[in-house]
């Protein structure tokens, strides 16, 4: 019996076969309902499949071989229908015991937390139990296995650990204990396989598959469960923080707490008498008439501003960081292909500890033909939890980003002056139109820092350490230096605007990134 679900949870579970065997057992051992008390999550059965296994081939090739052997002996055929009907009945009570007993065993999930949480590259443990009532007497072998629920999460989690064969063995009772009482105990066989987490984001928990064999082994059946808690997989921020913490732009103003702050600030604070050294941008000059003698306007640097992280989530974000990388399948990976979405996620989520760190507040604003969503500026541990899960799940678009609907929007819903972050790829010829017609828009009420990746061919000319064997490899450096002269044009138009754009590296673009921020509070651009 075979339902659509049953053919479902077959097609999902063809990556992972239930007849490869464990060479390790794990140890056999039973907790009892009587310990401490576990939180337990019962899994939901999606699939079940009721199938013979080998031995009844074998059986009834053997009965074709008596079949054909009975003509030449003396009452064969009684002998052959005795044989047909043993057989007969031992299968049947072998598949009514396996059938009625179906139930009797199933997976819970035992979590630590009250969500399945990790980080991208890591190997987590999904701890799971194998649950009987201890009504019915449970013998023999089980076995299980874990796999991707849907074909979308096999880009997500990778099963590390192989099937295994759990025994099922009743505990011997206590000295002077009942075999009743010994009887009545939930019991548990543990069982903790292993997962390598590849991308982040939410995704449905792994799929428990288990396969139990009837006493005599004619009949096996299978079943498939889904875990109801989701798995959430957030971007590693390890290596980001690393980077920041050794940059001494950072170390100088985040860490030290003491640093020769430039410019002036925004927040009047007083007047007072002219002294030599102010300059005539600083003189109030309405007091000055009015006192006939000068007067100096004294401001105060603001110590919390508003910073607010754009993220490009177009086609453009979708471009593949480490395609050498990629394109070997053979070798096991960490985590997912990175892509140029992935790095500015983690970018912005470093930016945001950063901006935790300086008591500024931050927001953010996703965009693609027009903004995705927006989150207002804030501060506190709150903020940053609703700031890291607007990121979790964020995907590329098959759009195009228009830059002038984008700052457009943001000319109408940001009305204080803030730290404008836009973090996305700014090289391509289609969207330089777009994007100076929207940096006019918001040039005088907001303070623009970019930030885009730089491509691996546009490169000055002849750079060194370039080797230059054919005539296509000088026709490819040439081409780098257009496109090197085109992009620093680009940045140059923006920086008569009071607009910063700097192309960096992808090994070294969060760091700049998240530094401009830092050099730009500490001139106090607003």
């Amino acid at each position: 019996m075979i339902t659509a679900g049953d053919q479902k949870s077959a097609g999902a579970g063809a990556g992972i076969s239930l007849e490869v065997h464990a060479t390790a057992e794990l140890p056999r051992r039973s907790l009892q309902s009587r310990d401490k008390p576990t939180q337990r999550i019962a899994l939901q059965p999606v699939g079940k499949l009721f199938s013979p296994t080998g031995s009844l081939v074998w059986i009834a090739g053997l009965l074709g071989g008596a079949a054909c052997v009975a003509p030449w002996i003396a009452h064969g055929w009684s002998l052959f229908a005795l044989m047909v009907t043993t057989v007969a009945v031992l299968a049947s009570y072998d598949v009514l015991e396996l059938w009625i007993a179906r139930e009797e065993c199933a997976p819970v999930l035992l979590p630590q937390e009250k969500v399945l949480r990790g980080r991208e590259g890591q190997a987590m443990p999904f701890p799971l139990a194998l649950m009987s009532s201890g009504r019915r007497r449970l013998r023999g072998e089980v076995q299980v296995a874990i796999m991707p629920a849907t074909p979308e999460s096999e880009t997500a989690i990778r099963v590390k650990s192989d099937s295994q064969r759990l025994k099922l063995q009743r505990p011997e009772p206590a000295a002077g204990e009942s075999t009743a009482a010994s009887a009545a105990p939930i019991q548990l066989w543990p069982w903790t396989p292993e997962i390598a987490l590849l991308r982040r984001g939410l995704w449905p928990g792994p799929r428990v598959g288990i396969e139990r064999s009837s006493r005599l082994g004619i009949w096996r059946l299978r079943r498939w469960f889904d875990s109801p808690e989701p798995l959430r997989i957030e971007a590693d921020l390890r290596s980001g923080r690393r980077e920041i913490l050794r940059s001494p732009v950072y170390r100088t103003l985040v860490a030290s707490r003491q640093t020769p702050w430039t410019g002036h600030g925004r927040d009047f604070e007083r007047l007072r008498e002219y002294q030599t050294g102010d300059t005539y941008s600083e003189i109030a000059w309405k007091s000055t008439a009015r006192r006939g003698a000068p007067v100096t306007r004294l401001f105060q640097w603001e110590q919390k501003q508003e910073v607010y992280f754009v993220v490009d989530q177009s086609r453009a974000s979708a471009v593949a960081l480490d395609r050498a990388t990629a394109t070997e399948s053979n070798v096991p990976q960490t985590r997912a292909p990175r892509r140029l979405l992935d790095l500015t996620v983690e970018t912005a989520l470093v930016g945001a500890t950063v901006a935790l760190e300086l008591g500024d507040e931050f927001g953010l604003v996703t965009f693609a033909e027009e903004p995705k969503s927006w989150l207002r500026a804030g501060s506190g541990q709150t903020q940053f939890h609703q700031f890291r899960d607007r990121l979790l799940h964020i995907e590329p678009l098959p759009t195009t980003a228009d830059y002038e609907a984008l700052f457009s929007e943001i000319r109408v819903r940001l009305r204080r002056r803030a730290y404008l972050l836009l973090l996305a790829d700014l090289t391509e010829r289609t969207v330089s139109d777009s994007l100076r017609r929207g940096v006019g828009l918001v040039r005088s009420s907001h303070a623009l820092l970019m930030t885009s990746i730089l491509p691996a061919h546009a490169r000055p000319a002849f750079s060194p350490g370039e080797e230059l064997h054919k005539d296509q490899d000088v026709y490819a450096a040439l081409a780098g230096e257009k496109e090197n002269q085109r992009l620093g044009a680009l940045a140059r138009q923006l920086r008569q605007l009071d607009v910063q754009l700097q192309y960096i590296p992808a090994e070294m673009f969060l760091r700049k990134a998240v530094e401009g921020y830092l050099e730009s509070k500490r001139e106090q651009r607003l």
